[in-house]
């Protein structure tokens, strides 16, 4: 207890350094791992849920806010008894008690599907399916604050075929070291060449396995063809499922108390990130350095001549941040068209939230009616999307093209509307 409160208070003392010292604030954009359905965040599920949604048009996702044990009595009433169904359960780390643990293995044996990607997964799950876990060396690549070009590899469903997937963050290392071989594939591998997507087939259903829940979060998913990870995930997953679950359940309660009845003795402190420093001797040394560093440092200029007023400033829109900087990469590798088309996804969204109008049909009428809303002239409303429509029919397109339609929505947003207009 005593170490655990000494290391919260370093990196307090370091935060204030970051934000206090010089009386100004960072803003930067959340790095939360929720991966909530609605999170737009950097770290949020917002692109997987709304793509699942597209992939399986036909079929209603069901979002779950029970514990696994509670909600498969549910879940086996919507079923019915009939086909199969999939659950989609993504989360930082997955804490359970025995029933819930022996509720998802039950759902699976009954001949369903379940996807689960997680840095952390208790010991009550993977010991009712003999499998262990190393994830030692992605935490210590955290702890030290370690970036760089990371990548994963997936097996493609078509023998021999393998696709690599890149982004710029903390690397993939977890990773999955003993299972049953006789009833197990390996589906893809972290950049260490250690598997760390199974397919684990357990009675009549099915177990999808993946240690890098980060691969399905916005950042990794709009950074490059990454989208085409979710793609190729989905892909083995049985088609045809009768009913679809998406979990909002255990990404809010992955650290809530465990129950005492549950026969484990593990509580949240037994896969802390100061418990794999204290395993390392020397990043314990180093830790325990810079805590009295920064220690000393605060108490040699804790007196100052006057306090520090800090800037009350409007709240961020960290989601346009966001956006900006996945932009801002976009360009770098000058995918013009990419760039465009996005644009132009944002555009018409504007137009349905801000004016209330269905842009599947663009035409005169629809041009007239958002020239005389907007209080933009129906002439500049046309040569928008007459140039919008040049831009979507290329395959390529150039800078000074691009510069051109950016022009033109930016004019439309900065014109104020005409009195008299509707």
């Amino acid at each position: 207890m005593y170490g655990k409160q000494l290391y919260r208070w370093g990196i307090y003392a370091m935060l204030l350094l970051l934000t206090g010292c010089n009386g100004q604030k960072i803003h930067l954009p959340s790095l939360n791992e929720t991966f909530l359905k609605n999170d737009k965040k950097p770290f949020g599920g917002y692109v997987m849920y709304h793509h699942l949604k597209d992939m399986f048009s036909d079929q209603y996702v069901e979002t779950i806010t029970k514990p696994f044990d509670v909600a498969l009595n549910d879940i086996r009433e919507y079923d019915n008894g009939t086909g199969h169904s999939l659950f989609i359960l993504i989360t930082k780390n997955l804490v359970l008690n025995d029933k819930e643990a022996g509720a998802m293995v039950s759902y699976i044996k009954e001949g369903n599907d379940l996807l689960l990607s997680a840095d952390y997964i208790d010991n009550e799950l993977l010991e009712k399916i003999d499998l262990s876990e190393y994830r030692d060396s992605e935490i210590i690549r955290e702890v030290a604050g370690k970036m760089n070009e990371t990548y994963l590899r997936l097996n493609l469903p078509k023998a021999g075929s393998v696709r690599e997937f890149k982004y710029y963050y903390y690397p993939f290392l977890n990773s999955y070291e003993e299972y049953d071989s006789l009833n197990t594939r390996v589906l893809g591998f972290n950049q260490a060449g250690k598997p760390n997507f199974l397919l684990m087939f357990i009675g009549k259903g099915r177990l999808y396995l993946n240690a890098a829940p980060r691969a399905f979060s916005n950042y990794f998913l709009l950074s490059g063809n990454n989208y085409k990870y979710l793609d190729d995930v989905l892909s083995y997953v049985r088609s045809d499922p009768k009913n679809i679950y998406w979990d909002e359940y255990y990404k809010s309660k992955s650290f809530r108390k465990r129950n005492p009845d549950s026969g484990s003795g593990m509580d949240r402190t037994s896969f802390s990130s100061f418990n794999v420093i204290n395993k390392n001797p020397p990043l314990l040394w180093a830790f325990w350095l810079a805590v009295i560093t920064i220690l000393l440092f605060i108490l040699f200029n804790i007196k100052r001549k006057q306090r520090a007023i800090n800037e009350v400033r409007p709240n961020a829109n960290t989601t346009l941040v966001f956006t900006e900087t996945v932009g801002r990469l976009y360009l770098e590798k000058k995918n013009n068209k990419n760039i465009a088309e996005k644009m132009i996804t944002y555009f018409y969204e504007q137009i349905r939230n801000k004016y209330f109008m269905n842009t599947d049909k663009i035409d005169n009428t629809f041009i007239d009616i958002l020239s005389k809303k907007s209080g933009v002239e129906f002439a500049m409303v046309e040569s928008l999307f007459d140039t919008i429509k040049t831009v979507q029919d290329r395959e390529e397109i150039s800078d000074k093209e691009l510069l051109s339609l950016n022009r033109l929505i930016q004019n439309f947003y900065k014109l104020k509307p005409n009195a008299g207009n509707i």
